[in-house]
């Protein structure tokens, strides 16, 4: 999307609405903020909200209220959809007491599996690209992958020496994690063991992302996004950096377009920015007075989906 695009429908970007007036007027069903996690449906029809006060399903892009489920967590920190959209994971749990992650099915949220091996709060869960495991990370330090139909993980990383806050798949076989020890680890899925550290960022690593397409023949960017307010692009299989950007405040939250051709980026000091992965170029596209927690891209590029702080659920930057 060209920036001009962006910069001509700025007005676009005062669609801010709150997370009430996108649900009820009632204050019995919905998911009352701050929005801690959000992930779009496979299909991109739905957004799923997730709060320390439940699950809000919310039709997209008319934004109209669909169902809301309790899900017995003290806090929710990630939602993540199976890649055939027929489960989705719900990862957190009780600071400093256990780390829950819950398999749900889509659309009804009903529970159907729970695993409560973690020691502390589960931040972040992913899928592999065929559905069958998924790999949690915590406050606890610990990374575990999973089988789908499993009881327990079948294997843990333990080379970080921190809280574990992002994780991401970078193949079938290899996984990237990253947190407070300021490094990401890339690292075997079936024997937990790292084949590399990647040490560059001198604060905590709050995110990854792996670029979903790349030109022919290069290996895919992973992003990363720290508390030292740079955002990173890694060739991860190669161990280099190739290069980053600094940012004036904290970079919290990242996702790709679709064409892996630019990164979303929402800043602590509620700055939305686009950035080109090459040229470093930024096209500011929102503001907002609150932190931006979360930020997702819709099927066709021309969406985006935010949390920010305690009043925001989502705008949108339609057509």
């Amino acid at each position: 999307m060209a920036d001009h695009l962006y910069q001509s429908r700025a007005v676009a970007w005062l669609l801010t609405v709150s997370l009430v007036s996108l649900v009820s007027d009632s204050s019995d069903c919905f998911a009352e903020p701050p929005i801690t996690a959000l992930a779009f449906s496979n299909d991109f029809q739905q957004v799923t909200a997730g709060s320390q006060h439940g699950l809000v399903r919310i039709a997209w892009p008319s934004r109209a209220f669909v169902a809301k489920k309790d899900v017995e967590l003290d806090s929710i920190h990630d939602i993540s959809f199976s890649p055939d959209g027929k489960n989705l994971l719900v990862a957190g749990g009780s600071p400093g007491s256990s780390g829950v992650v819950q398999l749900r099915g889509w659309p009804d949220l009903e529970l159907r599996q729970v695993w409560s091996e973690h020691q502390d709060v589960v931040y972040q869960v992913a899928w592999r690209d065929d559905g069958q495991e998924w790999i949690s990370v915590s406050w606890d330090g610990y990374a575990n992958v999973t089988r789908l139909n499993a009881t327990a993980s079948h294997v843990t990383m333990t080379s970080h020496s921190g809280p574990v806050f992002a994780a991401t798949y970078l193949d079938a076989e290899t996984i990237a994690t990253a947190g407070t020890d300021r490094t990401i680890a890339v690292w075997n899925a079936a024997t937990g063991v790292p084949s590399r550290i990647l040490r560059q960022h001198t604060g905590t690593v709050h995110a990854l992302a792996v670029q979903p397409v790349s030109s022919a023949g290069q290996e895919r960017f992973l992003a990363s996004a720290s508390e030292d307010r740079t955002v990173r692009f890694w060739q991860p299989n190669q161990g280099r950096m190739v290069r980053f950007q600094r940012f004036s405040s904290v970079p919290r939250s990242i996702a790709w377009s679709k064409d892996g051709a630019w990164l979303v980026v929402g800043c602590d000091d509620g700055q939305v920015v686009r950035l080109d992965p090459v040229s470093l170029k930024t096209t500011n596209v929102a503001e907002f007075k609150e932190r931006v927690l979360n930020v997702l891209v819709g099927a066709n590029n021309d969406w985006l989906c935010l949390s920010a702080g305690f009043e925001t659920l989502a705008i949108e930057l339609p057509e």
